[in-house]
């Protein structure tokens, strides 16, 4: 069962201006979910655990199971 790890810096740096106007943090989101979509495609994903890690203070840089769907 593999963990995935993303880390993501929300620092305010992140809310600058990329080309067209889209933030850095909305970029590194934007390819989080695409990878997170791409991936659950693939068969050998099902036991995948993700797990997101963000520049807060401890302990809310840590959020585990953020892309797990609970029925």
């Amino acid at each position: 069962m593999p963990i995935l790890l993303f880390l993501i810096d929300t620092s305010a740096s992140m809310n600058q201006r990329a080309y067209l106007g889209t933030s850095y943090l909305d970029i590194a989101k934007g390819a989080v979910e695409l990878f997170m979509k791409l991936r659950a495609r693939d068969p050998a994903s099902r036991g995948d655990r993700y797990m997101l890690v963000t520049f807060d203070e401890a302990p809310y840089c840590i959020k585990p199971d953020f892309g797990r769907v609970v029925a």
